[in-house]
């Protein structure tokens, strides 16, 4: 497998980085992942000028200063995707400090850039086990509030929080995560966004204390389409007894049903009517056979 490393297609071998650089030891990278998508023709990234767009924004909230420019990137991600025949799968992009620091600030401000793609054949992974309902838990580690760090940055530090939350439900025998706010308000899962319905309205956290999911963009904008109302708003966990289905959202997981939350079960059937309206539109759109929505695909080929 290549990776795209300060310009030049390497072998995976050749990014290795030291336990003493900053970010590995700080946590200061900034990254993204993007999903690779079979389409009609050929395989695609979803959203990647959107992932772009947010990789730059963590890096200004970051204080980083990112060595190319978005354009570069672009190019750089369709070229590993292609040098590597990736159909479905997903693509990993970091921009990080490599050097080897002792102080809290990089005495060195060089910064590396490397992209990975990873066909999911390759790992014997299946998308319809990644979108599989999930039972979940309700975590006593509460989301980090944005005064704290700055949450709308995707930055390798901030994933100890929803690491810790996911670690504890697992041990508790669920399969993922709903973090709360320090308020008490629904955040979102381990690195997904969440969304709840109830009969054919919909609602979902604000984008206040959490990663604004490029997904959970595109699934506001169809949700729209498909005649639904949704409703961006402060949630409190006393609501869930009363909703007939949830669901994340995320590049990985596309659109996963949640069938329980704290061993209560949600509505009749998993996944539920407008959960499966969804995701049934998703995989229009990710297979390229509705062209309003191309503008989100970025053909490889």
């Amino acid at each position: 497998m290549k990776a795209w490393l300060n310009g030049q297609l390497v072998g995976w071998d050749k990014t290795n980085v030291s336990p003493l650089s900053h970010s590995f030891s700080r946590g200061s990278a900034i990254f993204e992942v993007v999903d690779i998508t079979k389409t009609d023709s050929g395989p695609a990234l979803f959203g990647l000028r959107e992932h772009i767009d947010r990789f730059y924004n963590s890096a200004d909230l970051t204080f980083m200063d990112v060595p190319i420019d978005k354009d570069e990137l672009f190019k750089a991600v369709v070229e590993t995707a292609k040098a590597n025949k990736v159909s479905t799968g997903a693509a990993k992009f970091f921009a990080y400090y490599s050097q080897i620091e002792f102080s809290i600030l990089p005495s060195n401000p060089k910064v590396d850039i490397a992209i990975f793609t990873e066909d999911y054949d390759l790992f014997n992974v299946k998308q319809e086990e990644l979108s599989a309902p999930v039972a979940v838990g309700i975590s006593s580690f509460v989301k980090i509030h944005p005064s704290v760090v700055p949450v709308h940055a995707k930055a390798t530090g901030n994933y100890l929080n929803p690491f810790l939350s996911k670690m504890e439900m697992k041990r508790k025998g669920y399969d993922d995560v709903i973090m709360l706010d320090s308020n008490g308000f629904v955040a979102e899962g381990a690195t997904s966004n969440i969304f709840f319905v109830k009969g054919k309205n919909i609602f979902t956290p604000t984008t206040t204390n959490v990663l604004p999911g490029i997904t959970r963009s595109s699934v506001l904008e169809i949700i729209a389409d498909l005649g639904y109302k949704v409703e961006e708003r402060n949630i409190k966990p006393k609501e869930f007894p009363g909703v007939d289905e949830a669901f994340y959202t995320g590049s990985v997981v596309n659109v996963q049903p949640i069938s329980a939350i704290d061993g209560a079960e949600i509505g009749s059937a998993c996944p539920g009517p407008v959960t499966t309206a969804i995701a049934d539109k998703m995989k229009e759109i990710y297979a390229g056979r509705v062209e309003k929505y191309n503008k989100w695909l970025t053909l490889v080929e």
